[in-house]
């Protein structure tokens, strides 16, 4: 027996030992880093993602691919250095790093976290609604979620008087100024009132899209509910929806400037170009740009662009349409296409998140959840029936229940202020299980003053019920939460991959940016030693020069009538030579300023100006050397001291401290590289790089 066990421990042992070969010869090691080995799989991951996949895709060389390898497995080897010694200095474990991977993960688990079918379906709902854009107006009566329920019927019976009275003749707009004003007389009312142009999928809030684009064009709606109150809705148009356009645009603001615009049209129809006539436009921002507005928004227009603009083909021009802001031509230069599907689902699951209709997904993920993970509610669960049967009609008892919550509940809850303590809950019984953890009473109470907002008043045993019931579904959520690393390799991935680089970045900071900032006498050694080696002659080392300078005082004298030019040109220019200071020549010159003629509070200005040749509008020319000179304007004008020509030179230590900086961090991470390959005895397997192939 004994020779068996032996034998079959050997056979094993070189089995093992086979299998090691094997690997190494099919994923040798690549990169050695502190005793760590990162092996060829795991590195072309890692280059393919970064660099290999848009090579092969461009048709690079296999010299360009080659030398993208090699530098690429350098900066691999510092990067795993980094990441080893950041983690030695602790910066894993910073509670600021921390913080800011939680609320990315949080951001990343969240499409995992609702039910993907129902998703799909509210997502290609937006996208099928999205097939057009509607412009509707709407009659608003405000009443809170909050509100009493008398003032609530009060609210929807008003509603309901508006819309008959629209239906019965009155001018819809009307009727939403007169609300309007009803609840706030100060309000600043539009003529339009209750026009909301033109909007898509997301733009309003759920319920009002819904009745919106189930409404006909001229059809009036129902009182619809949402958060600012019962809504009577009317759709105008609906027009196809083709994402953004550019456009050349004139406006005139003159409402009567019907035959004006006419005019400029049949210039337009005559061949004149859409760039000249624009230039008369009202809109002066694109005036100069050919009226040009480039990948503009639909719900960015006003509603009759929209419906002119939808009319056009692309390259054709409008007849002259009015809005309540004036006349208007307008040219459709491009129209955007209607993206795929698959183009638009990264943004509507973004949108998504913040949007109510998110809610029936996640609600429908927590219900599976709970049967996925086995989650136990103790308030629906039978306490079990030992020895004799049950009696017929005998009620069910369950192992646990909430009335220890409703007689601590009072109305704060509604308004989101409700505080009771944990003291007032004399019992804390267990309500519910995920695997390993157990959830009592007062992890509820906990969870009602965390998310407790503006609610409609409810009777509080049925508010109890429902929030016990959010409970629940936040229990079930956050344990499909702990266990998405574990089910989901793609997402794990991603969220140690954003962990890696913001571990590298903290450590860059402080390693690195701000270690050279602060490291002033290195800064200037460095200064010295790269100043010494930059030439005037280098077209690329000019910035690190000052061109000609001139050191030239200022004074502006806004009316000639307090100081006559030819009298202070005169004053200065026999001073000159004396070399004046600039407060001296300013006491000159107000000394011969003109008291009874001149009405200007400061007659005479000054300043000093420091300025360099080719990059300043100061001084002409012909006036780069010593003297004054005077420049008029109309009915003042300028004297300019020029005090002193400076010639070129190299700019000072903290003159060019911008251009310096970034490569003196490039060579304090140039040595901190070599500290560290040293440190954690950093060895690249040359052999194995050169043997890649892709």
């Amino acid at each position: 027996m004994m020779k068996k066990i032996l034998l079959a421990a050997a056979l094993i042992s070189i089995f093992n030992f086979q299998f090691s070969i094997s690997q190494a010869q099919e994923n040798p090691v690549v990169v050695e880093v502190g005793g760590r080995q990162i092996r060829q799989q795991e590195f072309m991951k890692d280059f393919m993602q970064s660099v290999g996949d848009n090579l092969v895709a461009k048709g690079a060389s296999e010299a360009e691919k080659r030398a993208a390898l090699d530098e690429y497995v350098e900066l691999y080897a510092n990067f795993q250095a980094k990441l080893r010694d950041a983690r030695a200095l602790g910066l894993d474990t910073a509670a600021a790093l921390r913080n800011e991977l939680a609320k990315y993960r949080a951001e990343l688990a969240a499409p995992y976290l609702i039910d993907s079918a129902m998703l799909s379906h509210i997502l290609h709902e937006a996208y099928d609604r999205n097939r057009y854009a509607v412009h509707a107006m709407h009659i608003l009566v405000k009443v809170g979620l909050d509100a009493e329920p008398a003032d609530t019927l009060a609210a929807y019976n008003r509603a309901l008087e508006l819309r008959k009275r629209v239906l019965d003749g009155e001018n819809f707009h009307d009727v939403a100024i007169e609300e309007a004003r009803r609840v706030d007389p100060k309000a600043k009312i539009q003529p339009n009132e209750g026009d909301l142009g033109y909007f898509t999928a997301f733009d309003m809030v759920y319920p009002f899209e819904n009745a919106a684009y189930t409404l006909e064009p001229g059809e009036l709606s129902m009182p619809v509910r949402t958060r600012f109150g019962y809504h009577i809705i009317k759709v105008v148009e609906r027009v196809e929806h083709y994402g953004k356009v550019t456009i050349q645009h004139y406006w005139n603001r003159n409402h009567n400037a019907r035959q004006e615009v006419t005019i400029l049209y049949d210039q337009l129809m005559s061949g004149t170009p859409f760039e000249t006539i624009v230039r008369q436009s009202d809109d002066r921002s694109t005036a100069q740009k050919g009226g040009l507005l480039e990948d503009v928004e639909m719900r960015q227009l006003p509603p009759e662009y929209i419906t002119i603009i939808s009319r056009l083909q692309e390259g054709e021009v409008s007849r002259p349409f009015y809005t309540q802001y004036g006349w208007h031509l307008v040219k459709l230069v491009k129209r955007e296409e209607r993206p795929s599907f698959d183009k638009l689902e990264p943004y509507y699951r973004q949108r998504m998140v913040r949007d109510p209709r998110g809610n029936a997904s996640r609600k429908s993920f927590a219900t599976m959840a709970k049967k996925k993970y086995g989650v136990v509610d103790l308030t629906t669960t039978p306490v079990p029936q030992k020895g004799k049967k049950k009696k017929k009609n005998q009620p069910v008892v369950m192992q646990a229940n909430i009335n220890g919550l409703i007689p601590h509940l009072d109305d704060r809850v509604f308004s989101g202020k409700w505080t009771a303590p944990d003291s007032v809950f004399t019992e804390n019984p267990v309500l519910a299980r995920v695997p390993g953890k157990e959830y009592r009473l007062l992890d509820v109470v906990d969870f009602i003053r965390r998310t407790q907002k503006r609610t409609p008043h409810t009777e509080l045993s049925y508010y109890a019920a429902q929030r016990y019931d959010d409970f629940l579904d936040s229990i079930a959520i956050a344990y499909a939460d702990s266990q998405l690393e574990k089910e989901h390799p793609d997402f794990a991935e991603l969220v140690e991959e954003y962990r890696r680089g913001l571990l590298i970045f903290n450590y860059n900071e402080q390693m690195i940016w701000t270690k050279a900032i602060k490291d002033s006498a290195g800064f200037a050694g460095f200064y010295a030693r790269e100043s010494a080696k930059k030439s005037l002659s280098v077209p690329s080392d000019s910035i690190y020069f000052w061109r000609t300078r001139a050191r030239v005082v200022v004074f502006d004298i806004e009316d000639s009538r307090c100081l006559d030019s030819e009298k202070a040109l005169k004053i200065l220019r026999k001073s000159f030579s004396k070399n004046p200071s600039m407060a001296e020549m300013q006491e000159s010159l107000m000394k011969k300023v003109d008291k009874k003629k001149c009405e200007v509070a400061e007659p005479v200005k000054s300043s000093l100006e420091l300025v360099e040749k080719t990059k300043q509008n100061l001084l002409a020319d012909d006036q780069w050397k010593t003297g004054v000179y005077a420049v008029h304007s109309g009915k003042g004008y300028r004297l300019l001291v020029v005090q002193d020509i400076i010639e070129p030179c190299l700019k000072g230590q903290f003159e060019a401290r911008g251009y310096y900086l970034n490569a003196w961090q490039n060579e304090v991470e140039e040595n901190l590289n070599k500290e560290l390959r040293s440190k954690y005895r950093v060895k690249i397997h040359k052999n194995v790089v050169d043997a890649i192939k892709f």
